[in-house]
């Protein structure tokens, strides 16, 4: 009985000693810009259970190299996946038809584990289909996946890894 006493007091110590450092570098987030904050968010928050960390970016203060600042008033949300660090960070714009979608970002993948019952649920919150589930098979990895629309037309790739690792 001593020794699991003892055991556990060393797990404890051991796992408390983990560096709490990030990694550096890593991805951080994906930004989104979006034409309605609240739509956004009730979807992305419906479909795939994310949670918003912070809704109250309305103004930004830019202070450039040279000391001079610019304030500017914004609609920032931050949203992350439960017990994750990866942001997922949407922007609201008044003109969407003056953004280009797809200029530089061309969709966010979510690994899911069960690629049916995702889909049931991004449908149910109002995604569409772009492209119907299909297998995908490489060196070193299998998967099955699909492409959805969000509200603003934006790609969704939802991910379900059969085998290996991207």
């Amino acid at each position: 009985m001593k020794n699991i006493y003892t055991f556990i007091a060393l797990a404890i110590i051991l796992t408390s000693c983990e560096s709490k450092e990030p990694l550096s570098p890593r991805f951080n987030h994906v930004f989104l810009v979006v034409s309605d904050m609240e739509r956004s968010v009730e979807f992305y928050t419906k479909a795939f259970d994310l949670k918003v960390t912070n809704d109250n970016v309305k103004h930004l203060v830019w202070t450039y190299e040279d000391g001079t600042q610019k304030e500017v008033e914004t609609n920032i949300v931050f949203l992350k996946f439960p017990g994750q660090d990866f942001v997922f960070e949407l922007k609201e714009v008044d003109k969407m038809e003056a953004i280009d979608n797809f200029a530089l970002f061309q969709h966010v993948g979510i690994d899911v584990k069960d690629i049916d019952k995702a889909l049931e649920k991004a449908l149910n919150a109002g995604a569409e289909i772009i492209s119907p589930i299909r297998l995908v098979q490489t060196h070193g990895l299998e998967l099955k996946h699909v492409f959805l629309k969000g509200p603003d037309g934006e790609r969704i790739e939802l991910d379900q890894i059969i085998s290996g690792e991207f």
